[in-house]
C-alpha cells in the first residue's frame, strides 16, 4: 500500500514537471527579444561628405589589394533587427589614402523603392560611405577618401526609403573597430 502512495507521489511530481516545463518552453519561444541598436547616428552631427561616383572594377581591386597587406582592421558586423544578416567591414590608412569596405550576407531582399545604405560613425558625427549594392541578400559597398577617417569607428548599415531624405533610418548591422 506504501509502495503504491510512492508511486502515486512520483507520477503526480513527474506530470507536474512535465506541465511546468511545457508551459516554459511555450513561454520562452513566444517573447521576442528586444535588440536595440548600440550605435546612435541621429544624436551626432550629420557631416557632409562628398559622395563619389561608383567604383570601377579597377578601383574595387585596387581596395582588395590594399587589404592583402598588413595593418587591416577588421570587424564583424551584428544585425541588431533580429534578422539573419551578418557583415563583415575593413578598414585601412596607408599614409596617404583611407580604405574602406563592407560585405554582407543574409540581407532582406529589397522592396521597390529601398536601399541599403553605409556610414561611419566617430566622436565628430557621422558620415555616408555610400549605397551597400545588394544582390540575392549579398551586399558590397567599397569607399576610399584622401583623408585618415580611422577616428570613425563604428560602421553601420541602414535600410533607407527612397524619399530624398539623407538623414539615415533603420540600422540593420552595426559593429565598431
Amino acid at each position: 500500500m506504501e509502495n503504491q502512495r510512492v508511486k502515486q507521489i512520483v507520477g503526480i511530481l513527474a506530470m507536474l514537471v512535465l506541465v511546468v516545463g511545457g508551459v516554459w518552453l511555450v513561454s520562452r519561444d513566444e517573447q521576442e527579444e528586444e535588440v536595440a541598436p548600440e550605435i546612435v547616428l541621429e544624436s551626432s552631427e550629420q557631416m557632409e561628405v562628398e559622395l563619389q561616383s561608383p567604383m570601377t572594377e579597377v578601383e574595387k581591386q585596387e581596395i582588395e589589394e590594399k587589404f592583402a597587406s598588413e595593418g587591416v582592421e577588421m570587424v564583424v558586423l551584428k544585425d541588431v533587427v533580429g534578422g539573419q544578416a551578418v557583415g563583415t567591414a575593413w578598414r585601412q590608412f596607408d599614409g596617404e589614402k583611407f580604405f574602406h569596405k563592407v560585405e554582407a550576407n543574409g540581407l532582406t531582399a529589397l522592396e521597390k523603392g529601398f536601399f541599403y545604405e553605409g556610414w561611419l560613425v566617430g566622436e565628430n558625427g557621422f558620415f555616408s560611405t555610400g549605397r551597400l549594392g545588394e544582390i540575392d541578400g549579398q551586399g558590397s559597398l567599397y569607399y576610399k577618401a584622401d583623408e585618415d577617417k580611422s577616428g570613425f569607428e563604428g560602421v553601420v548599415i541602414t535600410l533607407e526609403p527612397e524619399d530624398g531624405d539623407s538623414a539615415p533610418a533603420e540600422h540593420i548591422l552595426e559593429g565598431n573597430f
